[in-house]
């Protein structure tokens, strides 16, 4: 029986889609080219995050990575490749206990990594919350390591927060990175070079972020900021801690929850009905898709619903509002955000003070 040129050309593509997917699937020849390595969270292995491969940077990460994988119990991942170049981002979404859904992601420092022949190791490298400093992406070998202590004795299960500048008196969400202490009290926290400040702190209520209470431990590096180049790891030796003292406490709260500066936005909250709204936080975000971890943040408003929101620097910010920090919204909570632009985006000069009038949140049921 003869074939019809139809279902020749048919079969024929058949096979080769056939060869490509089983390439795909399978990877190159065993031990032929590829690359492996660990991530990390909080210096420790991370396990079940996804590794995805992409072929180009920048916008085109918007489109469906070239392959993906999940880590092992040790964090570990594997990828068989044909020989070429490709960039690597690590993801990890979690739920945490108290609800609050993280986000977890860094590129790979050694980006773009060209494979050749053989399994290529790559440096081990940590994934980030996502926020304003997804930036700072570590250089092998490059960062601070040191001990906390509280009247000579290590502090376990503090943290200690990278910041890029001290505008924000070192508080707040604008960190760059945050580590966990070890149960000897010791942190290591890798870096890319550059100028930074470092502060610790330990709420007896556990967490990273909300206010201290009396006797939370707390404290900033004497010797602010560190400069760090590439490929030195300094080892800073002991970090002291001090109690938080009620008096020093009342002090702070009155004069305000982040330090002044000569950049700002100033305004008031309200609902539908132009009521003062008492409790609301004031974010701004660099990123307009206004997700993670905000660059700055007010105090909580009060009973006329006026905020202040200091800021380090001029530059375009996009402002929202709500009643809690991170994670999803839940029933009775407040948010809004600010509408004067419709991607709630506003630019500001630096040294100046600017009004944004009127936020006007609403209540989620």
């Amino acid at each position: 029986m003869k074939l019809r040129m139809f279902d020749i050309k048919l079969s024929l593509l058949a096979t080769l889609c056939g060869g490509v997917l089983t390439f795909l699937l399978a990877g190159c020849p065993a031990g032929h080219s590829g690359i492996s390595g660990t991530l990390l969270f909080d210096n420790r292995p991370l396990a079940g995050a996804s590794v995805e491969i992409y072929l180009r940077a920048g916008k085109d990460r918007s489109t469906l990575p070239f392959a993906t994988a999940a880590t092992d119990d040790q964090g570990r991942y594997r990828f068989e490749l044909p020989a070429g170049q490709y960039y690597i981002i690590g993801k990890l979404r979690q739920t945490l206990d108290d609800g609050r859904i993280r986000m977890l992601m860094a590129e790979c420092p050694t980006n773009p990594v060209e494979v050749s022949v053989g399994i290529q190791v790559l440096p081990p490298f940590s994934l980030r919350e996502m926020g304003r400093d997804g930036a700072l992406v570590p250089l092998p070998g490059t960062g601070v390591e040191g001990r906390l202590t509280s009247g000579g004795a290590a502090v376990a299960g503090a943290y200690v927060y990278v910041y890029t500048e001290a505008a924000s008196g070192l508080m707040g969400p604008s960190y760059g990175e945050a580590v966990k202490t070890l149960a000897d009290g010791r942190f290591r926290i890798e870096l890319p070079a550059g100028r930074f400040y470092l502060a610790a702190r330990k709420r007896d209520a556990g967490g990273r972020m909300g206010g201290l209470a009396v006797g939370d431990l707390n404290g900033t590096w004497a010797d602010n900021p560190i400069n760090v180049t590439a490929g030195q790891m300094i080892v800073l030796g002991d970090f002291p801690l001090q109690a938080v003292d009620a008096a020093v406490r009342a002090e702070k709260l009155a004069s305000g929850t982040f330090e002044a500066t000569g950049t700002g936005f100033f305004g008031r909250v309200v609902n539908q009905d132009q009521r003062p709204i008492a409790g609301i936080y004031v974010f701004a975000y660099l990123d307009s898709r206004m997700v993670g971890k905000p660059t700055y943040i007010s105090a909580p408003t009060v009973d006329d619903g006026r905020f202040k929101l200091f800021l380090g620097s001029g530059g375009t910010y996009y402002i929202g509002a709500r009643s809690t920090f991170g994670g999803p919204l839940e029933p009775g909570e407040w948010v809004g955000t600010w509408d004067g632009q419709a991607d709630h985006g506003v630019a500001i000069v630096d040294g100046s003070s600017q009004s944004l009038g009127d936020i006007i949140v609403r209540e989620v049921w």
